[in-house]
């Protein structure tokens, strides 16, 4: 027998749309992504996310701003952070963003990705890539609750900014 869900399917990107359309935008900006976060222009506009899911749907993408290290190390960051961010292609979809973004953008999310990585080796002696799953939960716990008087208080920043990119570029895709 077949189940039928009475639940209606609303697509990632008509339900963000919809929440930054909406009268709970102010909300759904500070909530989703922060309201002067650099991802919320990309969103704004329907063609730019088109034609960067487009250009990032490539069976064998070739990063075009991100070298392969960093276009790793981003879709694990992206994974550890939203469950099913791989499959959403994020961390290509992300790096056609970033490739047209300004200088200044781009050296603040590298300075993120670069964060990371010496956060990892500090701690365990090895990079981002290379620590398991817990680790890296634990540096990001550690990261999402560092306060100024913490160890960790500069990857606070590092993590919102990185965090903003990929819950931008997961809510803005559709399901592979």
């Amino acid at each position: 027998s077949k189940t039928i869900s009475l639940t209606p399917v609303i697509p990632r990107r008509e339900a963000l749309q919809a929440l930054l359309g909406g009268v709970g935008a102010g909300f759904a900006l500070t909530t989703i992504v922060e309201a002067q976060h650099p991802v919320h222009e990309h969103l704004a506009s329907p063609a730019s996310v088109e034609h960067a899911q487009q250009k990032a749907g490539v069976a064998a993408y070739t990063p075009e701003f991100l070298d392969a290290h960093q276009l790793k190390t981003l879709e694990g960051l992206a994974e550890a952070i939203v469950p099913g961010s791989t499959a959403a292609r994020v961390s290509p979809f992300l790096d056609q963003l970033l490739a047209v973004e300004s200088a200044q953008t781009q050296r603040a999310f590298l300075g993120g990705l670069g964060a990371f990585d010496m956060a990892a080796i500090a701690k365990h002696g090895k990079g981002w890539n290379s620590i398991s799953a817990s680790e890296q939960d634990a540096l990001l716990r550690d990261a999402s609750t560092a306060d100024a008087k913490s160890a960790m208080s500069g990857m606070s920043d590092h993590f919102q900014n990185i965090k903003g990119w990929i819950v931008g570029a997961y809510y803005s895709s559709e399901p592979a």
